[in-house]
């Protein structure tokens, strides 16, 4: 059943000057119809499938269109049993493109470039960073030596404080004594 579409697209491919009898030729409409509606795909519509398929494909290759192999098969589950229709496409390759190649290699320069200048813009934001981390860090040692000598000068003046009151106190006892 399968080889009947295999051997339909062959034909449409090549364009096979043979010609079949009537009896085979129904023979394999009659299978590809039937392949056709389990997948519930029309002749037309796989057909137009299966050329946009090959018009992407020859932006980009050069194909042996006469040896392309497209088909509509159905998957065999693990089980044995007929699974959901697959689509499968055996197209040869005669070489790439040039322009394809050259869009590639465009595009892979352009990302090289775009890269570069993002490591650049990290690089950049780094030392900022880092600068402004290193402008804290000397805002806070001032802040902490502003603290200290302001808690020098409070101690400093608690000590003068201390000792008037202990030469007040002192004195208040020498009168006292006295």
């Amino acid at each position: 059943m399968f080889e009947s579409i295999i051997n339909f697209f062959k034909k449409l491919g090549k364009n096979d000057k043979e010609k079949t009898n009537s009896k085979d030729a129904a023979k394999e409409r009659l299978h590809l119809v039937l392949m056709q509606d389990r997948a519930n795909v029309s002749a037309d519509f796989l057909d137009l499938m299966k050329q946009e398929i090959i018009d992407v494909i020859k932006k980009y290759i050069d194909v042996d269109e006469n040896e392309i192999d497209v088909r509509l098969t159905n998957k065999t589950n693990e089980d044995g049993t007929t699974g959901a229709p697959a689509l499968y496409a055996n197209i040869p390759i005669i070489s790439i493109k040039e322009e394809a190649k050259k869009e590639v290699k465009a595009e892979k320069e352009k990302i090289e470039k775009i890269t570069e200048s993002a490591k650049e813009i990290i690089e950049n934001v780094n030392k900022e960073v880092e600068a402004e981390k290193e402008n804290k860090e000397q805002k806070e040692e001032k802040i902490e030596e502003k603290h200290e000598e302001k808690n020098e000068e409070k101690d400093e003046k608690n000590k003068e404080e201390n000792n008037e009151e202990k030469s007040d106190s002192t004195n208040k006892d020498k009168k006292e004594n006295a």
